[in-house]
């Protein structure tokens, strides 16, 4: 007996395959799945195409590897090949299913069985409207209660004594030095670095080959469906395969297909150059839902697709462009970095390097169209100078040696007065005398200030650390919110801020 052999999509429903069912002419029909195709996997959908199967007095028959589609089709009696070529050669008797080439037949687990096994069970005191309410009136109270013990913040302002410090030191700058040397006043240069960006533009000296000119053929559409169907302006038709070539219907005006008739229409590849250059039968895919009613091919091999030659950017241009950009950006470079230093700081000019190339980009690329080649270079230099900070610090670690007892330096209130520039002197280094200012404060923990004032009012809390702390004048506190009583009892909720001179 004839076998229609109807192979089916990843796209394919019940609908269209039962449609596709509708034009077999023979007493069996065989669907073919396909590979890696997940579909028509439901015990529902396998019993609507058998059922229709038997209205149009036909057998039907897979073709799969899907475990689980061949175990439904064991189950509901629709016989089951490997290969289109096995369906053939034997009967189909779904009475005689030892003729059947079936592998997944045995012990398949019952999966109802499996899930109420699993399924855990709920006490029902756990859903009863008493045990919700109770849980939620514990959760409110606790969050009261967490909320009196950590809502409450308050923020301290003190204003501790202060004075300030003042001292000459004659310092040198040693290039041989790797750090400070507090006996001598002598200090090591440092590194500086900048970054400075740049564009430079010259003409290309070579060519490359583009694509120019558009090809274009003709495409044959057939109506396969039963009825109309209309192409319409501008519809996509591609090859198969990974490098995909597109063509575009080139008419202005939808054009209606009469079921089983054809019609030829002008396209055109939507890139230009050779590659739109087909052999023929080689556009067949329609890029829209139509692909279902439609088919297509070009009985003809498109043509009419060009390169052009156009000027290109070669290496030895990159190289000349680059090369005069760097030697432009170490000028800027050397600028930027005596602006960037402070006044008691010696740039080093020769010791000027490249020290990271942050971002450089070319337009074109080499072997890209383009008449003109453009750079530009995001370049870091680094150049030896001598160091401010690292003066601050040696200057900081010999006023912290002549603090007073108690005190400690306001942060930020380092004041460098240069008296003399810097010189240099026989043995090559540089010599200059310094003026050092600086405001210290006296030293109040915060811990010891948290301490006193946890859980007391405001009033009660200003009264003690006026009488507890040496101040400058009245601690301002601030509690939030600005009714509550007292301050926190939670020291992380107390913040002391003691503000810079």
């Amino acid at each position: 007996m004839k076998t229609q052999i109807i192979q089916l999509t990843k796209n394919d429903d019940t609908i269209s395959v039962r449609d596709k069912m509708n034009w077999s002419q023979t007493g069996r029909i065989l669907l073919v799945w396909p590979k890696g195709g997940h579909i028509l996997n439901r015990r529902l959908e396998l019993n609507l195409l058998k059922r229709h199967a038997n209205r149009l007095g036909a057998q039907l028959a897979i073709v799969t590897r899907e475990s689980e589609i061949r175990f439904i089709a064991h189950q509901i009696g629709i016989p089951v090949f490997d290969n289109p070529l096995r369906a053939q050669e034997i009967h189909w008797r779904v009475g005689m299913r030892r003729n059947i080439d079936l592998r997944h037949v045995n012990n398949h687990p019952n999966l109802e069985a499996i899930r109420t096994t699993i399924h855990t069970h709920v006490p029902e005191w756990l859903g009863h409207p008493a045990t919700r309410i109770i849980c939620f009136g514990i959760s409110v109270l606790a969050l009261i209660a967490l909320g009196i013990f950590i809502l409450p913040s308050a923020t301290i302002m003190l204003a501790p004594q202060w004075k300030t410090q003042s001292m000459i030191l004659s310092i040198s700058a040693d290039p041989s030095l790797k750090v400070a040397n507090l006996s001598l006043g002598s200090l090591p240069t440092y590194s500086q670095e900048v970054i400075v960006e740049g564009s430079e533009t010259i003409q290309v000296s070579g060519s490359v080959m583009i694509p120019d000119q558009v090809a274009y053929g003709g495409l044959r559409f057939t109506n396969i469906s039963d009825h109309k169907v209309t192409i319409p302006t501008g519809m996509i038709v591609s090859t198969l395969g990974t490098d995909v070539i597109r063509f575009m219907i080139s008419s202005t005006n939808g054009i209606v297909v009469d079921p089983r008739k054809s019609v030829i229409l002008n396209a055109q590849a939507i890139v230009t150059g050779t590659s739109g250059n087909l052999p023929e039968d080689s556009l067949v895919a329609i890029e829209s839902e139509l692909g279902l009613d439609l088919t297509v091919t070009n009985p003809y091999a498109t043509h009419g697709g060009t390169d052009a030659s156009v000027p290109s950017p070669t290496i030895q241009d990159l190289t000349s462009i680059h090369e005069r950009l760097v030697d432009k950006l170490e000028q800027v470079a050397l600028s930027e970095l005596q602006s960037l230093i402070p006044s008691e700081d010696t740039l080093i000019r020769p010791t000027l390097k490249i020290q990271e190339i942050i971002e450089e980009t070319n337009s074109p690329a080499v072997g890209e169209p383009g008449r003109q080649l453009s750079i530009s270079l995001r370049l870091q230099f680094q150049s030896q100078v001598i160091s401010a900070e690292v003066l601050r610090s040696m200057v900081t670690t010999i006023l912290d040696a002549n603090t007073i007892s108690g005190y400690v330096p306001v942060p930020s209130t380092l004041v460098l007065t240069r008296l003399t520039e810097p010189r240099l002197s026989e043995d090559g280094n540089a010599h200059w005398t310094l003026q050092l200012e600086r405001i210290v404060q006296n030293d109040i923990p915060a811990n010891q200030v948290i301490d006193l004032v946890m859980g007391l009012s405001v009033p009660q809390a200003i009264e003690l650390l006026q009488n507890s702390l040496p101040l400058e004048e009245q601690a301002q506190i601030t509690l939030t919110p600005h009714w509550w009583p007292r301050l926190p009892y939670l020291p992380m909720r107390i913040q002391v801020i003691q503000p810079e001179t």
